[in-house]
């Protein structure tokens, strides 16, 4: 790595960490001030206070990281330019995308740690900071759940259970339907007053067993009838279902090809699937944006690079959602809407840098 790499590097770190560190500590703040009267109302030891925030700042590092990218891009092109290094560097030849080649490396090993740590920590994390707050910091004690009422489950293989209530310790269904897809087509149906886990598979009681085809419909009764090649084992009734904003990329894609066999519409799915895919980009689109444009405004004042970094990270955040919007509502295909943020801002990224370059 050459001289100039290292101290171009070396000085958009140093924003990078301090922006980090800066909107991190005045988010602590905030919250500190907003939950205040629960620490002491509860007495809560500091040091439980402060794991509270270790397992909180993840999340918050994550959403933040493209606004301190940003800030550094501000304050460091602001500083070349200040002393002139800019200017000496363009006029020995040395083109601008160049000099921004060890920023642009950052940037895009930011969009891939983001990824990382968003798929691997942060769900740990928040599931971790919310159980220290609700059964450390507050004392609210949930009780072992030995019954689910109401349970929808999405299984393998196209099958859908319907439970008007499961008893966790007893491994029994009580009120269950289960209906069969293949190609998005009703196949077999099974209702019955009762189902069991016995020997390895699953028992159902007192029930009719329908078979379709076409438009032809057989209905059989049964005194007891063991199902074979159902994959979901008790455990899984057991567990509560969780949003797709609390899976991560891997979790959510299996639960969509789980729903688009039993025939269910999978579009809002897609979209978040996209989405979670497409947000790490914005901590290198942003740098692609705010580069060009810190070379023209020679930005010096840290107030108004951090002000400037609000304000684009905002407007990015906000077509981002919007395009959710439209794909959540059927407007745009789900990819398109997904990634309609980093399309629309990628694209004037790259377009002023390339003038940037030409100039």
């Amino acid at each position: 790595m050459r001289i100039l790499d290292r101290y171009i590097l070396r000085e958009f770190s140093i924003y990078v960490v301090l922006g980090l560190f800066g909107i991190c500590t005045l988010f602590v703040i905030v919250d500190v001030f907003e939950k205040i009267d629960v620490f002491l109302d509860n007495r809560a030891p500091i040091a439980l206070i402060l794991r509270f925030y270790a397992y909180r700042v993840p999340e918050w590092s994550v959403l933040v990281m493209p606004i301190a990218l940003l800030l550094a891009t501000f304050l460091s092109m602001g500083q070349l330019n200040k002393f002139g290094e800019l200017t000496a560097m363009r006029s020995n030849g040395i083109s601008l995308l160049r000099i921004l080649s060890p920023v642009l490396g950052l940037a895009a090993l930011a969009t891939v740690a983001a990824f990382v740590f968003n798929e691997a920590v942060v769900p740990h994390a928040n599931r971790e900071r919310d159980r220290i707050y609700r059964e450390r910091i507050r004392h609210i004690q949930r009780p072992p759940q030995s019954e689910r009422a109401d349970v929808t489950y999405l299984g393998q293989r196209g099958r859908i259970f319907y439970i008007r209530l499961y008893v966790i310790p007893e491994r029994r269904m009580h009120e269950v339907t289960m209906q069969e897809f293949r190609a998005g087509n009703l196949v077999r149906r099974i209702d019955a007053a009762e189902a069991t886990w016995q020997g390895g598979r699953w028992e159902f009681t007192s029930g009719f067993v329908r078979t379709f085809s076409g438009t032809v419909e057989k209905a059989e009764p049964f005194a007891r009838l063991a199902v074979t090649g159902i994959l979901e084992r008790p455990e899984d009734f057991a567990r509560e279902t969780r949003e797709p904003d609390e899976m991560n990329v891997f979790e959510l894609r299996d639960y969509i090809t789980r729903l688009r066999s039993s025939g269910a519409r999978v579009a809002n799915y897609l979209v978040d699937l996209h989405a979670k895919l497409a947000l790490p980009l914005v901590n290198f689109i942003v740098v692609l944006i705010g580069a060009p444009l810190a070379t023209r405004l020679r930005l010096q004042s840290a107030a108004l690079g951090f002000g400037l970094s609000i304000a684009i990270a905002f407007v990015f955040y906000a077509f981002m959602r919007a395009g959710q919007a439209f794909g959540h509502s059927g407007v745009l295909p789900p990819q398109l809407a997904a990634w309609l943020g980093d399309l629309a801002f990628g694209s004037v990224g790259l377009v002023m840098m390339v003038r940037a370059h030409r100039e």
